[in-house]
């Protein structure tokens, strides 16, 4: 397919670790993109070479795919490490759980061109092909209890108030690189894989706000998420987003910003008290509550485990502790 000539080149980044079995279904479903000038960049943490070989496939059909491997973990570092081996002044990531619409990268660079606008989140909804677990047994899920899911029909603009954070997930989402490159890209620190497992997309956003910059989401991109997990999965996964949290807003009252403290009671409140509430009430689900409970608890963890970090207060990150990264670029 010829490119149009108003497609301006854009680079999509897939951070994975052990997803062989998955990455498969996101690589098929950019190459299928009715935007074709684009770059992607699979960077990938696993132990085995099954996900190598998957993205080699791809690669050998079609020069836009590019493999990455890495010799540290961390979805955070995967991203910046991809963000800053392409060059385009768009870039956009996924998840390896993820299959996007055809139009998606359109509908992300249709806002990025505004040069007021730093970042973009789309919508993320549960894959019909890979339903959530719901059939009784001791790991299914409550149905009450969702994973980074946005459905959203509405076009919204976030931008004056850094407390709200509800613009999206780093499943999909995208960035103008000069602001990207601004912000020094993510917290390697926080995310899967980091010291601190969570946050990192919550936290690039409120950094985002915290600069005056403006962040769009527009349920015009459309990205299909796998909800494979199950219970003890779910459990381990909240878990991480209240370490997180906790890391996040601690990371920023060291900083000197004491918007920190507000993120922090606000979580526990909304994300902790609500939960409990809800589970009791409504749901009458003992998942919904223990959920709950560890928004209450483990954000105390991340605030504790945060004092042992380094940060740099000027551009609100952590100081990455990991050895030098050995890559292998192809």
């Amino acid at each position: 397919m010829a490119p149009k000539l108003d497609q301006a080149h854009v680079d999509i980044v897939i951070p994975t670790c052990g997803r062989g079995d998955l990455i498969d279904t996101a690589i098929i479903s950019i190459r299928r993109s009715t935007w074709a000038t684009f770059s992607l960049w699979v960077v990938d943490q696993s132990d085995d070479d099954l996900t190598e070989r998957t993205v080699m496939r791809h690669a050998l059909e079609d020069d836009r795919i590019h493999y990455i491997r890495i010799g540290e973990r961390g979805a955070s570092l995967a991203r910046n490490v991809g963000a800053a081996a392409g060059s385009a002044p768009y870039i956009l990531f996924t998840d390896d759980d993820c299959r996007v619409r055809e139009d998606w990268i359109g509908a992300m660079v249709h806002e990025l061109r505004c040069g007021e606008t730093w970042a973009v989140f789309g919508q993320v909804i549960p894959d019909e092909h890979f339903p959530q677990l719901h059939n009784g047994s001791a790991q299914a899920v409550n149905e009450g209890i969702t994973i980074a899911v946005k459905v959203n029909q509405n076009r919204e603009v976030y931008e004056g108030h850094r407390f709200n954070l509800g613009f999206g997930h780093g499943a999909n989402m995208a960035m103008s690189r000069r602001y990207y490159e601004q912000l020094e890209g993510f917290d390697e620190e926080l995310g899967a894989g980091g010291r601190f497992r969570a946050w990192e997309d919550r936290d690039l956003g409120y950094r985002v706000l915290a600069q005056k910059g403006r962040i769009v989401y527009t349920p015009r991109a459309i990205i299909y998420h796998r909800h494979w997990r199950q219970w003890n999965e779910v459990r381990r996964t909240y878990r991480n987003y209240a370490i997180g949290a906790g890391a996040a807003a601690a990371k920023y009252l060291r900083c000197g910003d004491l918007g920190g403290g507000y993120l922090l009671i606000e979580w526990m409140i909304d994300q902790g008290l609500r939960q409990v509430v809800s589970g009791i009430i409504k749901w009458r689900s003992w998942q919904k509550v223990t959920i709950g409970v560890l928004q209450l608890v483990y954000p105390w963890v991340g605030v504790a485990q945060s004092l042992r970090a380094e940060v740099n207060p000027d551009a609100k990150l952590y100081l990455a502790t990991s050895p030098e990264t050995v890559h292998t670029h192809v």
